[in-house]
Parts: structure tokens; C-alpha cells; sequence
């Protein structure tokens, strides 16, 4: 069977599409920065570039990338009527094609993704948290407002998912994993454990109790505290860790030095 040939006049003309958006943002407009006078798709890419920082909020024009018109702010091209995003802000100035369940959130005073009927705003920690957190959560103030404990980068406005561990500081989550992955497992503001530990207490008892300390240290006592639970108290001296006697977690540190036994233990 023969397929039907097409003659160069049946060709459709091939249209170049733009590039629309960048690795950051899909949509179909590009801003002048406030700051500079430069064109960037997005904040990301003029941080990147650039020895300063644009705050979007300042942005007052743009550029349509189909018909290259500048132009006020606004949610559609003034020329060609194309609307920037699928996803319009115009109190964050922001514009995006791809469906990420984006909301504004009045009190971040930005916008967030993941869909608000998942999320509350809670005043005191002032950010965003998932619903399952209402009512069991522990308050830090303003604790988005601030740096990544670890990269030190701004967390509040960051498109890097946060962790929010028991003590409820924040980090961001790829800044956890690498936590853990370095066998760092308290909190780098607080100290306090990042997660539960209760396997990892186990196995210390049971390392302890297989090895015990040579009959000259076996009865040294010394002074501690509990990072986790906050409180003080004496155990017996162990190379490999001290327990709290409140909480059952190893996650203390000594604050005395071993006291030596007794003068009626010693030889001589």
C-alpha cells in the first residue's frame, strides 16, 4: 500500500515557538528589575547573576515574551491578550504554567504551593504547616524568618521543602537528610534529638551492658544534662555514653568530671 506523498505547497509553515519561562518558573513573561534596569525571567535568575537582591514585590513592568510589548503589571498582555500564568498573583507579582496547587498566603505574605485546604497559618510561628499540625505542634516564634541552620540560606521565601523536627525549628529538608546521612542527629539550633531515637537508645543499652568498664572505673560517677528532656542528673561513668535517667536518651553531654571512688576503695 502506497502512502500518499505531500507536495512543498501542502507543507504547513514550521513556527518556532519562544522559550516560555526558565529553569525556575513556566510562563510567558519576563520582568524589569526595579533595581537595576535589567530583564530577568525571575528573581532566581537575576539573584543568580547578579551582586544584589530584587525584591518582586517592587516589580512595576514587564515584558510579554510572544510579542516582546513592555508593559504595567498585570495578569494579561496588554497586545496580544496571551495571560502570563496559570497561576496569577499580582501581590507577589507572580506567574506560573505549571499547576503546583499554588495559594497566597495573607500572613507569609507570599505564595505557597500544595493547596490551602491542606495548610493553616499559625500566628505565632508565622508560617504555613500542614493541617495534620494544628493542634500538635510546638510554637517557635517567627521561626520561618531567619536562615537554614545548615546552608544558611533564607528558608522563609526558599522553593526547597522545610523539615519541621520534634523541637520545631525549621531546616530545609535536603538539609536534613544530609544530616542524617552524616550521622548528625540533634537539631543544629537547640541540640535536641531530630527525630526519634528510641532504637538507637536500645542498642546503646545493649552495647553497655556488653561492655563493661574495668573494675578501677566501674564505680566513677558523673554530673549530666539531658538535651533532650533539659534535666540534670548522675550516672555512672561509661566510655560509650550516659544515660538520662528521666527520658532514657543518650543525647547528653557531662558537666563534672568523673568523681573517684571512695578513699576506703582505693589500695594503699
Amino acid at each position: 500500500m502506497e502512502i500518499a506523498s505531500t507536495t512543498d505547497s501542502e507543507v504547513p509553515p514550521i513556527e518556532v515557538a519562544k522559550p516560555i519561562g526558565c529553569a525556575h518558573y513556566k510562563r510567558k513573561s519576563k520582568f524589569v528589575t526595579p533595581c537595576c534596569n535589567k530583564v530577568y525571567t525571575c528573581r532566581f535568575c537575576h539573584d543568580e547573576k547578579e551582586d544584589h537582591t530584587v525584591n518582586r514585590k517592587e516589580v512595576t513592568e514587564l515584558i510579554c515574551t510572544l510579542c516582546d510589548v513592555r508593559q504595567p503589571v498585570q495578569a494579561e498582555c496588554q497586545n496580544c491578550g496571551i495571560r502570563f500564568g496559570k497561576y496569577t498573583c499580582l501581590e507577589c507579582n507572580l506567574f506560573d504554567d505549571e499547576e503546583k496547587n499554588q495559594f497566597h498566603c495573607s500572613g507569609c505574605g507570599i505564595c505557597r504551593i500544595g493547596g490551602a485546604e491542606k495548610f493553616f497559618h499559625c500566628e505565632k510561628c508565622n508560617i504555613c504547616l500542614p493541617l495534620q499540625l494544628q493542634n500538635g505542634h510546638r510554637c517557635v516564634e517567627n521561626v520561618s524568618r531567619g536562615n537554614c541552620p545548615v546552608c544558611l540560606e533564607d528558608i522563609h521565601t526558599s522553593r526547597i521543602p522545610s523539615h519541621i523536627p520534634m523541637c520545631g525549628h525549621l531546616l530545609h529538608r535536603t538539609c536534613f537528610e544530609q544530616l542524617l546521612k552524616a550521622g548528625h542527629y540533634a537539631c543544629p539550633i537547640c541540640q535536641t534529638s531530630l527525630m526519634d531515637m528510641a532504637q538507637l537508645w536500645k542498642f546503646l543499652d545493649n552495647e553497655i551492658a556488653h561492655t563493661p568498664m574495668p573494675p578501677e572505673y566501674r564505680d566513677y560517677i558523673v554530673k549530666i544534662l539531658c538535651k533532650d528532656c533539659h534535666k540534670k542528673g548522675s550516672v555512672k561513668f561509661h566510655l560509650i555514653g550516659f544515660k538520662c535517667k528521666h527520658c532514657g536518651s543518650y543525647n547528653t553531654c557531662r558537666i563534672t568530671a568523673p568523681t573517684t571512688p571512695p578513699a576506703s576503695d582505693t589500695e594503699g
